[in-house]
């Protein structure tokens, strides 16, 4: 793990599950967790989540931010096991966070593509 992660990734990612972090789950995590590249991405991600929280949610920002992180990590698995390739990728990513009303710049899910297929 990163040492510059963002507190609340380093806590909500620190004793992973060993049920469901395995294989390519826990892999994929281990890449996104332990590349520079992605520091921009999941600080952007924080405070795009901490903005969300503040607009209306019911549940307490720790549990929001957990929930909303691992969903985010899950979407992540699931492009990268499908392997459709960067364009794809960047479209159905897009898609997710658009249903969730995120906006992330198409430069960082890229990084995202290259961390976690190119690595």
């Amino acid at each position: 793990m990163n040492k510059d992660l963002p507190i609340i990734i380093k806590k909500v990612f620190a004793n992973p599950d060993p049920i469901i972090w395995q294989g390519m789950w826990l892999s994929t995590l281990e890449n996104l967790l332990k590349d520079a590249k992605m520091l921009k991405v999941w600080e952007e991600l924080v405070n795009i989540l901490k903005a969300k929280h503040n607009e209306g949610s019911n549940l307490k920002l720790n549990q929001y931010m957990k929930w909303e992180l691992k969903a985010f990590v899950a979407q992540i698995v699931k492009l990268s096991a499908d392997n459709e390739g960067h364009n794809v990728f960047i479209e159905t990513l897009n898609r997710y966070f658009q249903r969730k009303g995120i906006n992330l710049d198409d430069l960082l899910i890229l990084e995202i593509y290259r961390v976690t297929n190119e690595s």
